[in-house]
C-alpha cells in the first residue's frame, strides 16, 4: 500500500509563479487545442460561454462557504458540471503573481483575458500535475506497457501519458467530461491512505484532480468522488478563505443552480441554456413577481430557452427568475435542465431528432444538440419511424386531409388554413409543421394523424435550420 505524502509539507510555500503560467508557446499551444500537457506545471482549458448568454446574472452568492462566484467563473464553473466536479468556492477572486484566480473545493480557475470571447478565457490549473510531481519516481505512477488489444475491451490505453483506464474510474471519466475537464491519467489505479477520512481509498491521479472510489456510496452518483486538491493546495499556501457577507447585487445559490446536470443541458447556439418545466403548468409573468400579470402558460416538459436570470419573489426559498424574452419570466423553482434523449445515431451537418418515447424533437450540428421543442405525433403508429431527408417546403398552406385520401365527412376529416413552415419528409402527407389547433397542454402525447406537430415558434426554427435534403431521424 502507497500511503499519501502530507500534502502541508509538500505544498507549503509552493506557489504558481508567472512563470508557472506561461509555459512558453508549446503549452499554450496544447491549451488551446483542448489538450494538457503532460508536465508538472501548465494549465488546462475549462469549457465556456460568456457569463451574461448562459445565465444572465453576473454574481451568486453560496452560503456554505460564505464567497461569490460571477462572470466568466460563474459560466466555466456551471458549465463543466458545477458543484459535483469543481465544490464550491472557497476565497474570493483575487490576483496571484499577476493573474486573477479563485479556488474550489476541488480546482483551481485562471483568467485569461488574452482569450476573450473564446472558450478558453477560464482555464483550470493542473493540480493533479502539479501535487504529483515530486511523486513521479513511485511505481503507480511509472508508465505501464501498452496491453494487447484482447485486453482492453473494458479499458483503455492513453499512450501519451501510458496509463490505462478501467471500469468504475473510465465510466466516470467519460461520463463527466473525459479529457476536456480532468485531463489524462497520470498513474495507474492504486490504494492510498486518506488523511481526511482516516482511511485507505482506491485512487487514480489525473492531470487535474484525483479520483477516489467510495464502496459506502455504492450504486449512487458519489461512488466516484473528486479530491479536495483546491482546498489542499490552499490550505498548504495560507490562501485566505474566510467567509464574506453578500454583496448586494449577487443572487443568493439555490439548489436548481447547483444541479450538475445543468453541464449537460443543450444549449443554443449563441450560449442560452434550454430548460424543461417540472410542474404540472406554470404561468409565464410580465416581471419577476407574484404579482405582476400573467401573459401566458406553459406545461409539464415544456422545453424553455433561458435567456438570463435575475432576482425576484421567492417562492419555496428560491429567489430567482429566468428570463424567457421581453417582459416574460418564470420562476426558477419549477425549471430543470434540459437533457437531449441519446439519439440512435448521428449525422454530419444539421439534422433533426424526433423521440416518439419522449415527444421531443432536436436539432443537432453534427453530434451537438442546438435546440429542443416539445412534439404531438400521430395516434395508432401514424407516425413512420425511420430515416429520411426533406423532400419539400411550404411556407404556408391550407391542409386537406380528403387529398391524402380522408374524405369530408369521415371522423377523421380536416381542412387546415394557413398552416406554416411545413416541410415533407415522406410520401403521403408526412411532414414536420406548426400545430396551432392544438391547446399547449396536448403537446407530448399522440394526437395526430402522422405528422410532427410544433409550436409555431419551434416550426419556424425548424425552417430556418433545415433545408430540402436534410436529414430527419424518427423513432421511440
Amino acid at each position: 500500500m502507497t500511503r499519501s505524502r502530507n500534502w502541508s509539507e509538500i505544498l507549503r510555500g509552493k506557489r504558481f509563479t508567472r512563470r508557472t503560467f506561461l509555459t512558453g508557446a508549446a503549452a499554450t499551444a496544447a491549451g488551446l487545442a483542448g489538450l494538457s500537457t503532460s508536465s508538472g506545471s501548465g494549465i488546462f482549458p475549462v469549457q465556456n460561454a460568456s457569463a451574461e448568454s448562459f445565465w444572465g446574472v453576473s454574481k451568486v452568492y453560496f452560503e456554505q462557504t460564505g464567497h461569490h462566484l460571477q462572470d466568466d467563473f460563474l459560466t466555466a464553473w456551471q458549465a463543466n458540471g458545477g458543484l459535483r466536479t469543481f465544490g464550491y468556492p472557497i476565497s474570493e477572486r483575487v490576483e496571484e503573481d499577476g493573474r486573477e484566480v479563485q479556488y474550489f473545493e476541488r480546482a483551481r480557475f485562471e483568467l485569461h483575458p488574452e482569450h476573450a470571447g473564446t472558450q478558453y478565457v477560464v482555464l483550470a490549473t493542473l493540480l493533479g500535475n502539479w501535487m504529483t510531481e515530486d511523486r513521479r519516481d513511485e511505481e503507480p505512477f511509472q508508465r505501464e506497457e501498452e496491453p494487447d488489444e484482447h485486453e482492453l475491451p473494458d479499458r483503455r490505453y492513453f499512450p501519451q501519458t501510458g496509463h490505462t483506464l478501467a471500469y468504475g474510474f473510465k465510466d466516470y471519466w467519460e461520463r463527466n467530461g473525459g479529457l476536456y475537464v480532468f485531463g489524462y491519467p497520470i498513474s495507474k489505479e492504486f490504494t492510498e491512505f486518506n488523511e481526511d477520512l482516516g482511511v485507505d481509498r482506491t485512487v487514480q491521479y489525473f492531470e487535474r484532480t484525483r479520483f477516489e472510489w467510495h464502496p459506502e456510496n455504492q450504486g449512487t452518483p458519489y461512488e466516484v468522488l473528486l479530491g479536495r486538491m483546491g482546498a489542499e493546495y490552499a490550505r498548504a499556501n495560507d490562501i485566505d478563505t474566510s467567509s464574506v457577507d453578500q454583496d448586494s447585487d449577487s443572487i443568493r445559490a439555490f439548489p436548481g443552480l447547483l444541479d450538475p446536470n445543468w453541464s449537460r443541458a443543450v444549449r443554443t447556439r449563441d450560449g442560452h441554456a434550454i430548460g424543461v418545466i417540472t410542474a404540472s403548468s406554470v404561468n409565464i409573468r410580465s416581471a419577476p413577481s407574484l404579482d405582476a400579470s400573467i401573459i401566458g402558460t406553459t406545461y409539464n416538459r415544456h422545453p424553455l430557452i433561458l435567456k438570463g436570470m435575475v432576482a425576484g419573489d421567492s417562492i419555496g426559498e428560491i429567489p430567482a427568475w429566468y428570463k424567457l424574452g421581453e417582459n416574460r419570466y418564470i420562476a426558477a423553482a419549477w425549471m430543470a435542465p434540459f437533457i437531449a434523449p441519446n439519439p440512435p445515431r448521428t449525422y454530419s451537418g444539421r439534422w433533426m431528432d424526433v423521440n416518439l418515447s419522449r415527444f421531443y424533437a432536436v436539432a443537432y450540428e453534427g453530434n451537438i444538440p442546438v435546440y429542443a421543442a416539445i412534439i404531438t405525433a400521430g395516434r395508432d403508429g401514424r407516425t413512420p419511424l425511420g430515416e429520411y431527408r426533406v423532400q419539400r417546403r411550404v411556407r404556408s398552406e391550407t391542409m386537406d386531409s380528403a387529398t391524402v385520401g380522408i374524405p369530408e365527412g369521415h371522423p377523421e376529416y380536416y381542412y387546415l388554413e394557413n398552416v406554416r413552415y411545413t416541410q415533407y419528409f415522406k410520401a403521403g402527407g408526412y411532414a414536420i409543421h406548426e400545430n396551432y389547433w392544438s391547446h399547449p397542454s396536448s403537446y407530448g402525447r399522440f394526437s395526430s394523424n402522422g405528422c410532427v406537430g410544433l409550436f409555431v415558434e419551434d416550426a419556424r426554427f425548424f425552417w430556418n435550420f433545415l433545408g430540402v435534403g436534410s436529414r430527419i431521424h424518427i423513432h421511440f
